[in-house]
């Protein structure tokens, strides 16, 4: 069934993202690492046209949701011409692939290439919010520290005791930068993540990242039913 809902909050998070704040006059419920098809209320260039966002709040959170996005085609182009205001309307939600089930016993690894990120903040604050003992720890790639997308939050997530936040950068990185520098591979997963056969693995992050991702899980014996992973680019999330 189809919502519409309003654009009550605009926040950049880097140069090329921006998160939006929408309210509804209906309930929407979602679990951790889904996402909704979303379009515009009341442009006419697209009005046939939908894109699939993620949800990046936690469910816990009942009187508005957000969305983050990246600037990357006309469609996000014109989103992020939006104001305050203006109306979207949402489809959904759906997606299986990346769902955050809070009743599991494992302890949790988030891998994420740029705005990959997005689900795996819905998850993180909704572990938060729950204050569920798991271990998290998340893995974050990206290619300068200014593309970091939610960089305070997680700096405040990686003081809480069960969460442990990685950064890499895969281009130069700053003379103050005090993460890690270059891909993600085995050698820098084995420093930061104790018992690897026993988490399980979420991945989201483009294509190449994915079967990267998955690949040197695999060969690090990492049990498939213990891999979760979306290309998210596969689902037009880039545009």
């Amino acid at each position: 069934m189809e919502k519409t809902l309003e654009i009550t909050g605009i926040r950049d998070e880097t140069h090329d993202v921006k998160t939006f704040r929408l309210k509804s006059d209906e309930k929407i419920g979602f679990i951790p690492g889904q996402y909704a098809l979303f379009s515009f209320a009341d442009k006419e260039d697209f009005e046939n046209e939908a894109r699939p966002f993620t949800f990046a709040n936690s469910p816990t959170v009942k009187d508005y949701i957000e969305i983050t996005v990246k600037k990357m085609g006309k469609f996000t182009s014109a989103l992020h011409s939006s104001r305050k205001g203006d109306k979207l309307k949402l489809s959904g939600p759906g997606g299986e692939s990346l769902n955050f089930d809070e009743n599991i016993k494992d302890d949790v690894v988030f891998i994420a290439g740029g705005s990959g990120i997005t689900p795996f903040m819905s998850s993180l604050r909704y572990a938060a919010a729950k204050g569920l003992a798991n271990n998290f720890t998340l893995l974050f790639s990206n290619r300068a520290k200014d593309d970091i997308i939610y960089h305070k939050e997680l700096g405040e997530m990686n003081e809480r005791g069960n969460m442990k936040v990685v950064h890499t950068l895969t281009k130069k990185a700053p003379k103050d930068w005090n993460g890690e520098q270059g891909r993600i591979n085995a050698d820098m997963i084995k420093k930061h993540v104790d018992s690897p056969k026993g988490r399980l693995w979420y991945i989201c992050a483009p294509p190449p990242m994915v079967h990267a991702m998955e690949k040197i899980l695999k060969d690090m014996d990492i049990p498939e039913e213990k891999l979760k992973f979306e290309d998210w680019q596969i689902k037009g999330k880039h545009d």
